[in-house]
This record gives structure tokens, sequence and C-alpha cells, in this order.
């Protein structure tokens, strides 16, 4: 019950931030890359999988090379709790991963928007698909080892 308490929170919050903030914009190409190369993050306890919101975490490592590793903190119904990947970042900013095994292996394309103190991230319709607070933020891969 908490986890779903905290997770409309977080959905509610978000909501009222990215409507009531026309001034909002997505990153462009370099400030993404910046953003996501070689960098480890953590989202808070809510995450899209397979066109749902879960109340789940993520922590993925986003390699120079295009390469990736997540892993969510449950195993969910619907899949496995590790996946490999593909990502790159579009002309237009939008960052783009395919997962080995997520989201039945297709494209998933999503918008990467800088507040004070995380980055939300939204879809391509302008609907929530996670946060990660900037200390959630890490240099390299703090995956391995």
């Amino acid at each position: 019950m908490k986890k779903l308490l905290v997770l409309f929170a977080v959905l509610t919050s978000v909501s009222a931030v990215s409507f009531a903030a026309p001034g909002l914009v997505s990153m462009n190409k370099p400030q993404a890359l910046k953003t996501i190369s070689d960098k480890t993050i953590t989202t808070i306890s809510a995450v899209t999988l397979n066109g749902k919101v879960i109340s789940d975490s993520f922590t993925g490592y986003f390699g120079k090379d295009g390469t990736a590793n997540g892993k969510l903190a449950s195993k969910p119904d619907d899949g496995p709790q590790d996946d490999q990947g593909k990502w790159m970042v579009k002309s237009n900013g939008m960052f783009c991963i395919t997962w080995d095994h997520w989201n039945d292996g297709k494209e998933k394309c999503v918008n990467f928007y800088k507040l004070s103190n995380a980055l939300l991230i939204m879809n391509a319709r302008h609907g929530f698909e996670s946060l990660v607070l900037d200390e959630q933020i890490q240099s390299g891969d703090q995956m391995s080892g």
C-alpha cells in the first residue's frame, strides 16, 4: 500500500510539473549524450515496462559504445529481471533503446528533461516514463564488479 501511495504522489507531482511548466524543454543531442553516456542511473520506484507504469526501480549502465545493461529491483511477472541492449541519441535529442527482451525487443524512445534536482524521462506522447534524482546519476559502470 505504501508503494502505491508513493507512486501516486510521484505521478501526481510529475504531471503537475510537466503541464505547469511550459518552459520545460527536452534536452538536445549533446545534452542527452553528456547526461547518459558512460553513466549508471537508478530511477525512483516507478518505471514504465511493456507500456505499464510499475512500482519498481531500474538501474542501468549506458556504455560509450552504445551498449546497455539494465536491471529491475524486482523480477517482473512478464519478463526477465536483467536485460542487455543497444542505445543511441537521435539528432533531435531523443534517447532510443532496444532491449533484447524488455518491450518485446522493440525500440523505445524517450525525451530527457532537466529539473532542478532530477532527470524527468517522458515518452514521445509526453507520458511519464520515470524520474532519476541527480544523486542517482553516477559516472562509469557501477553495475559490474
